[in-house]
């Protein structure tokens, strides 16, 4: 069980923010604690991650991680979220940047990164969206009503009665969060396992997204891994993943945020697809958008997509 004493100024720090990474490693609790089938409203995400996930994954990540004798996860591997770093390819970067001498560290992202694009990268529009969405309901209150009201409507077991706020955990935690930043992160696979960071002036405590983010997991159009694959060897996995969010018009930001990937590449992927026809560009304003060309949708349309 995780204690919290929480001061006022901490409590009149509270912040909400998402982490793609976080919830990466929320998705590995859910497959490493379910070893057959999982309960709703994980059922359908499982079997269609299962079917098929590369060995390599299975073993370096859901078995490891569920060896408690030698964490998977080394200590302060793990950072907590910054809004500044809101993709998946920046999250990591930063790891592989501040444990570039730790052993191992290329090894284990290699697979997260690897993971990320087999298991969550699919879904990630979806889940996204209610994240954004928890995110600007809980802000609401916290705006109107203030943190105590928001911290008491939480649920999933976490609970507040000033000054303490308790939520379950894997092991006992008691602390006192004085002149400090208190981080929610909302995520929708909190029911495999809870995470939590502490630095010198910020705390970090994951939760369960509302009943929405279930909603959207559960309805989340599961990936047609052959048609994708066919894809990916026509155009490159990256190309393939760009080709595939742009139904509808969007930025280079908005790719890349709904992707998890830099700016840079998802830039470099688009002026490609464009020059082959399959993109069109066009500049409204101060923004520049992009969507699927005749030439892309047919190609769609040729392999099942």
């Amino acid at each position: 069980m995780i204690r919290l004493r929480v001061d006022d100024e901490s409590l009149n720090a509270v912040r909400l923010t998402f982490s793609p990474l976080w919830e990466t490693i929320g998705s590995l609790g859910i497959l490493a604690r379910y070893r057959g089938e999982a309960p709703s409203p994980y059922t359908g995400w499982v079997r269609g991650v299962r079917a098929g996930m590369p060995r390599e994954l299975t073993a370096g990540l859901v078995d490891a991680l569920r060896d408690t004798a030698s964490p998977l996860f080394p200590p302060g591997f793990v950072p907590v979220p910054d809004p500044a770093r809101n993709t998946f390819a920046a999250e990591l970067e930063h790891v592989r940047r501040t444990h570039a001498d730790a052993p191992g560290t290329a090894r284990l992202t290699g697979l997260l990164e690897e993971y990320w694009d087999w298991a969550v990268a699919p879904y990630w529009t979806a889940i996204r969206s209610s994240l954004e969405e928890e995110i600007l309901f809980r802000g609401r209150t916290l705006a109107v009503a203030g943190a105590e009201a928001m911290l008491g409507e939480l649920g999933g077991r976490v609970l507040w009665e000033r000054p303490r706020l308790t939520a379950p955990y894997h092991r006992d935690l008691d602390l006192t969060v004085t002149r400090s930043r208190l981080l929610l992160v909302p995520t929708v696979f909190a029911g495999g396992l809870r995470l939590f960071m502490a630095e010198p002036a910020t705390v970090a405590m994951s939760y369960q997204a509302r009943a929405t983010g279930h909603f959207h997991v559960l309805t989340a159009r599961a990936p047609d891994r052959e048609a994708e694959d066919r894809l990916a060897l026509l155009l490159g996995k990256g190309r393939a993943q760009v080709v595939r969010t742009l139904e509808s018009p969007k930025t280079t930001t908005a790719v890349a945020a709904t992707l998890g990937l830099a700016k840079s590449t998802v830039s470099q992927h688009l002026t490609v697809l464009t020059d082959a026809g399959l993109v069109w560009r066009q500049r409204l304003g101060g923004r520049v958008f992009y969507r699927l060309d005749d030439g892309g949708l047919a190609l769609l349309r040729q392999l099942g997509l």
